[in-house]
């Protein structure tokens, strides 16, 4: 059991870094330690040289304090610089958590997945926290994997980021069959890359090149540092070079088209008209909802085509990020039907709001109090659901708790309730919420 239950590292007035080390109180040499009165700095100083060579890569830590339950044990100075090697053996970079991080935007913009970001730190669920270190593993890391009752060779390669057959070549498996207890040598496919280059010509877009080259749009931007889907004619971009083939992602597909401004047109109107967030029709136009629109005026409308993933099974629902796939899928005004994955019973409700998940409330009372028996009355508590909409089936997580804005007036519901839906996110603070995640999983096949 490590001594330590979390970290982070903060940056004072002056630019220098100080380490906070939270103890794990269930640490049993830590707790004999101090109850024997024998817990010093000394004691303390090595073991924390120890876990900044292991954690904090090349970062030159200026002091040390140490917690219990909120209360500072000590607080140490200290000066040097780490290794570069973490805690697995890999060589490795770091990463301090900021506002609004992920394990999955993280895990996307250093080109690795959720789950080796997770094992290489020890993480046994989805929370990270601000100022949180995570070590990032090298181009050429690779670890081990213990198949697990349920796991499938699909499923095992859409949480590591490579593909069935990468899993059978490096393991010398003939079929796909795996075993509960079987260790499998896992390489993710993105790495051992070179690349070639490519100039953009006109006509082009991300979404083309990607296919003409058999790379992933996310691929692309990663190794061109590109943070939206613009390109420019007579740019030149990186290609992806693999000698291992990355498994096929099936990306979103946005391309754009123009509205000519009407009478009584308003920004809130057009979004749900065309199916995006508002926030996002004034992005993409540089305006604010200050911005007063003219007849004649013509705006761009970015359009979104997201393709049907591969299911688990037929009793499982596609598994959607939010910000990218699943708000598009069920956008603003949409009605769909919630299947209880545990009960397989069901009942219709509308999206009536929301920007970092869903807020829906149920279409009608018998609706209303189907679910309600469903959650057994009003709870906060997440259970995996299905959302069947437009012949789709979504792995979602659902809440029913009434609460805040209602627009639904004969439903005997008063308020909304939460939706959640791959990597989104709670409206109050921003953050990923555990349980949502989890039952979102769930309902995907993926635990």
């Amino acid at each position: 059991m490590s001594w330590v239950k979390n970290y982070t590292l903060n940056e004072n007035s002056q630019g220098e870094l100080e380490l906070i080390i939270y103890l794990n109180p269930y640490d049993v040499e830590m707790a004999k330690l101090e109850l024997e009165g024998k817990f010093d700095k000394d004691v303390i100083y090595s073991k924390t040289q120890e876990f900044i060579k292991e954690k904090c890569g090349h970062i030159k830590i200026k002091s040390v304090k140490i917690l219990l339950g909120g209360i500072v044990l000590a607080t140490i100075p200290f000066s040097g610089f780490a290794s570069e090697v973490s805690a697995s053996g890999q060589e490795s970079q770091v990463y301090t958590v900021k506002s609004g991080d992920t394990l999955w935007k993280i895990a996307n913009h250093f080109n690795t997945s959720v789950s080796t970001l997770k094992s290489i730190n020890n993480i046994s669920s989805d929370m990270i926290y601000v100022n949180q270190v995570l070590d990032i593993p090298s181009p050429h890391y690779s670890n081990t994997y213990t198949v697990q009752s349920g796991d499938t060779l699909w499923k095992i390669a859409n949480d590591f980021n490579t593909t069935i057959h990468n899993i059978m070549s490096i393991n010398g498996l003939e079929n796909s069959k795996i075993y509960p207890g079987q260790v499998l040598q896992i390489q993710e496919a993105s790495h051992s890359i070179d690349t070639h280059t490519y100039t953009v010509k006109s006509g082009d877009t991300l979404w083309q090149i990607a296919q003409n080259h058999n790379v992933s749009v996310r691929e692309l931007k990663a190794y061109n540092n590109i943070t939206n889907d613009m390109i420019n004619i007579g740019q030149t971009l990186k290609i992806p070079n693999s000698n291992i083939k990355t498994k096929t992602e099936i990306e979103p597909i946005k391309s754009y088209m123009t509205h000519t401004v009407a009478s009584g047109d308003n920004f809130w109107d057009l979004a749900i008209e065309y199916r995006i967030p508002m926030e996002e029709l004034l992005e993409v136009n540089n305006m604010n909802l200050n911005t007063a629109l003219k007849l004649g005026d013509t705006l761009t409308i970015p359009t979104y085509n997201i393709p049907i993933k591969e299911t688990v099974s037929a009793n499982h629902g596609e598994l959607l990020d939010w910000w990218s796939e699943a708000r598009y899928v069920f956008a603003i005004n949409d009605v769909a039907t919630v299947v209880d994955f545990e009960t397989g019973r069901s009942f219709q409700v509308k999206r009536t709001i929301g920007a970092n998940h869903a807020d829906s409330e149920p279409l009608t009372k018998e609706d209303t109090a189907i679910a309600k028996s469903i959650w057994g009355g009003y709870s906060w508590a997440t259970r995996p659901v299905l959302i069947q909409i437009n012949g789709r089936q979504v792995a979602a997580s659902m809440s029913y708790m009434p609460h805040s804005i209602q627009y639904i007036e004969d439903n005997n519901f008063e308020g909304h309730f939460d939706i959640h839906f791959l990597n989104s996110t709670r409206h109050v603070d921003g953050a990923v919420d555990e349980n949502h995640q989890r039952d979102v999983q769930r309902a995907a096949g993926m635990i």
